[in-house]
């Protein structure tokens, strides 16, 4: 049986251009296939991310939001944007506590009979700020800091093809 894996998606600069969901006021509505807008603002999904999350769920990851913004707002969009339907949990809310929603979305696979060994874990954001607090409470994990590490999509599959997919065999659940 294949082992599960983890990802957990900031939303921010990480998924879609908009660096603050949270200050854009609802309801969303989508002008095209990659845009939503509030009449206000527009808000565009990041070049190849819904490529990205089929992949990953193609290849066994369990998808999670982990975002610190009111969470109506991002799962609206998420919504609008017909990408909810990758994520099987949302570890968002509007708290910079992202290890400890982190902790809570592994308890709350863990009571299900999900899981996940740490060495299985990839968070992605375009911001390294929650790190010491995620290692301090969840231990090492594969971070992918978007747009420092990596430049686009393509690349952060190609990270965690290296340490998750290719060496899914030698890690331990």
């Amino acid at each position: 049986m294949e082992k599960p894996w983890l990802l957990a998606m900031d939303l921010d600069g990480t998924v879609w251009d908009n660096l603050n969901i949270s200050g854009v006021r609802p309801p969303y509505r989508r002008i095209s296939d990659n845009e939503i807008t509030n009449g206000d603002v527009r808000i565009k999904l990041l070049d190849d991310i819904i490529d990205f999350m089929e992949w990953c769920k193609t290849n066994g990851a369990i998808i999670i939001s982990l975002s610190w913004n009111i969470k109506e707002n991002a799962l609206m969009a998420l919504r609008e944007f017909n990408i909810d339907r990758f994520f099987d949990y949302h570890a968002t809310d509007y708290t910079p506590e992202k290890g400890r929603r982190l902790l809570e979305a592994l308890k709350y696979l863990g009571d299900r009979g999900i899981k996940i060994d740490r060495s299985r874990i990839v968070y992605i954001d375009d911001r390294n700020i929650h790190m010491d607090e995620i290692k301090r409470l969840v231990g090492d994990i594969i971070f992918i800091h978007m747009w420092k590490d990596v430049d686009n999509y393509k690349k952060a599959k190609e990270i965690i093809y290296k340490n998750i997919i290719q060496s899914k065999s030698s890690r331990g659940a």
